[in-house]
């Protein structure tokens, strides 16, 4: 991963369909799931390391209810643990893919409907400069005006 990606623990859609498609590359979890943050779809995949292999889980192709917005064009990535039913039969490449594809086009359909309040917009701009757990903590101390205020201007 570049430093920026290693900073923001993002990657952009189509850099992450990049990773798929690396030979190295084993996938051994697709599924929806929930997070602190909303229902997303959860790709865990490994490649090798030095030692051994290294897990990563993304997250992405749902609605992120702090920042009240789709999650469409990026996917959040954190190193995984290895769990025993990752070292089952891993994916087959075209089905996660084909799963992918039908998920993205389902979000991409909601996401003009959705509105982003001042609220979302705050904590955005907060877990972009510290992270989504930080965000979330910071936002319990902030004064309501601030969270509630139509005519301040944070774009």
């Amino acid at each position: 991963m570049t430093e920026r990606e290693q900073l923001y623990d993002r990657v952009s859609h189509t850099r992450f369909l990049t990773f798929l498609d690396e030979p190295s590359i084993t996938i051994h979890r697709l599924e929806e799931s929930y997070n602190n943050y909303g229902e997303y779809l959860f790709v865990t995949l490994s490649r090798p390391g030095t030692n051994r292999r290294i897990y990563i889980s993304f997250w992405g192709l749902g609605y992120h209810e702090y920042r009240e917005r789709w999650i469409t064009d990026e996917w959040f990535w954190y190193q995984a643990t290895p769990r025993p039913e990752f070292e089952e039969q891993p994916l087959l490449i075209e089905e996660v893919k084909r799963q992918i594809e039908e998920r993205y086009n389902t979000v991409k359909g909601y996401v003009n409907q959705a509105t982003q309040t001042r609220r979302g917009q705050v904590f955005e701009i907060l877990a972009d400069l510290t992270d989504e757990d930080g965000a979330v903590v910071e936002m319990e101390d902030l004064p309501d005006w601030l969270l509630n205020e139509d005519d301040l201007d944070l774009g």
